[in-house]
């Protein structure tokens, strides 16, 4: 079985850095990509797509962030309409406004919506309905 991968699109390292030190006493053989802007992580995307095994299947997405923001991001990942990659993607942000919830709803490729900081709790819960099967 291929290293488990996991991204954070995230311009905020303290979430970046927390989120990684929760994952760490969860997973044990893992791989974390970690962007700060939309614009990096779906060009990463665009450029392994041929190649799978070096994509996320999990994905905790910011909304604001600079460039490209966590809903252009899921408009530009729409366009790249791949089949064989469908990861497990999860919008973390500290936004607790219905608009930005309401929003989430209307995508399809998003599994949850995460109100930061994320929880130990709610981080297990999420890596073992991914990883554990």
């Amino acid at each position: 079985m291929a290293k488990q991968i996991i991204c954070i699109v995230d311009d905020d390292p303290l979430f970046q850095y927390v989120t990684k030190r929760m994952i760490d006493k969860v997973l044990d053989d893992y791989s974390l990509l970690q962007f700060s802007d939309g614009i990096q992580a779906i060009e990463y995307i665009k450029g392994n797509l041929e190649n799978t095994d070096q994509l996320p299947q999990l994905i905790f997405l910011d909304i604001n962030m600079p460039e490209l923001n966590g809903w252009q991001f899921l408009d530009e990942f729409r366009l790249l309409q791949s089949a064989h990659y469908l990861p497990v993607i999860y919008m973390a942000s500290s936004s607790t406004d219905s608009n930005d919830i309401n929003m989430s709803k209307t995508y399809e490729e998003l599994v949850g919506y995460i109100v930061k900081p994320i929880s130990r709790e709610e981080l297990i819960s999420i890596l073992t309905s991914t990883y554990i099967e």
